[in-house]
């Protein structure tokens, strides 16, 4: 279905008025591509950015759980 006029310009609105929201889901979309690639091309990023070395992609998923399972913590500290 291909994609009308007046929902382009109703798609621009919402983000001119909402950044902080647009700026929340882009970061929360680019975490879960991380954590879980679904496409060819981030696997293959992945991929790439780990064979030389570098980067070692299972320790950095285990410190990111450390991190989110910490930032929980406080959060629900502070309930």
């Amino acid at each position: 279905m291909k994609t009308t006029q007046a929902q382009r310009r109703a798609t621009d609105t919402y983000r001119k008025k909402n950044p902080e929201k647009i700026r929340y889901q882009n970061t929360l979309g680019s975490a879960r591509s991380f954590i879980n690639p679904k496409t060819e091309k981030m696997k293959n990023n992945i991929k790439v950015a780990t064979e030389d070395g570098h980067f070692n992609y299972l320790e950095d998923l285990k410190s990111l759980r450390e991190l989110i399972d910490d930032r929980i913590k406080k959060l629900e500290a502070n309930k």
